[in-house]
């Protein structure tokens, strides 16, 4: 009998417009919890090594981070990295590297330049900055 009240108490609430899940819909349409967030941990950089002097097409490059989903590369007049000093700066980068062409007039401009690398991970959630690695521009 108690099914059978059930079965009435459903049609009547879907007469009425309100939607009634059975135990198994109502368990499939709870949120499935995420997982805790994996703390990333900071880049290792690789080249252009600290102190080099590089010209041409150098390929910035660091180690590959678990957990991360993209990375932000800053490069700049400075070590304080602030917006006015920065000369590249990219968010987006899926591979842990990034390639720029230096040319004839950026070395007038940027001789010296100091860079740092971070991971960012599928929630936006930043890791450490990589140390900060300076190098130096000439002419191809």
């Amino acid at each position: 009998m108690k099914a059978k009240h059930m079965l009435l108490m459903i049609g009547m609430t879907l007469i009425l417009g309100i939607s009634v899940l059975t135990p198994q819909v109502a368990m499939a349409k709870r949120p499935h919890p995420t997982p805790a967030p994996v703390a990333l941990s900071a880049p290792t950089l690789i080249s252009p090594s600290n102190g080099a002097t590089v010209s041409g097409t150098v390929t910035f490059a660091w180690t590959a981070i678990a957990g991360a989903a993209r990375y932000h590369i800053q490069v700049g007049s400075g070590t304080n990295f602030g917006e006015q000093s920065n000369i590249i700066e990219n968010w987006s980068l899926t591979k842990p590297s990034y390639t720029f062409t230096i040319t004839p007039g950026f070395v007038v401009y940027f001789p010296h330049l100091y860079w740092r690398v971070q991971a960012i991970d599928a929630n936006n959630v930043q890791g450490p900055w990589s140390a900060v690695w300076e190098f130096r521009t000439t002419n191809p």
